[in-house]
């Protein structure tokens, strides 16, 4: 009952703010960075944006996948395949689409690295 009572605390102060920083999340959520690196990379239902100056930050959504993911492990009823489904079901997305801001940040990379290979063709082409 105590845990459950704080869920609700959690939830109640995830909802008063938009945007959290990597160090909120894991403050308010009592995990590890490497833990949030880990599921961010294990469950592809939540990611961070970025600020223009590089700071990861997370949606208020975010937090709270972050928040049900974390009370899934910890019932520890459920593979990570089920807890996938389950945070679809709840949260009403399919973890088969890429999120258009994580396409664009991969396309943004495919794009610095195909203007670097063209720089390196043209240098070969000056000196030959």
């Amino acid at each position: 009952m105590i845990q459950h009572q704080k869920n609700i605390d959690l939830r109640e102060s995830i909802n008063k703010k938009l945007i959290f920083s990597s160090q909120e999340i894991c403050r308010l959520l009592q995990i590890t960075p490497e833990t949030l690196k880990d599921w961010e990379n294990e469950f592809p239902l939540f990611f961070a944006g970025q600020t223009a100056s590089g700071k990861q930050i997370y949606r208020q959504k975010d937090v709270l996948i972050i928040l049900r993911i974390k009370e899934l492990l910890e019932e520890n009823t459920l593979t990570t395949a089920g807890i996938k489904r389950k945070i679809e079901e709840e949260f009403g997305f399919k973890t088969d689409q890429i999120p258009p801001e994580r396409l664009y940040s991969v396309l943004a990379k495919i794009k610095e690295e195909l203007i670097e290979i063209l720089k390196t063709l043209e240098k070969k082409q000056k000196k030959g």
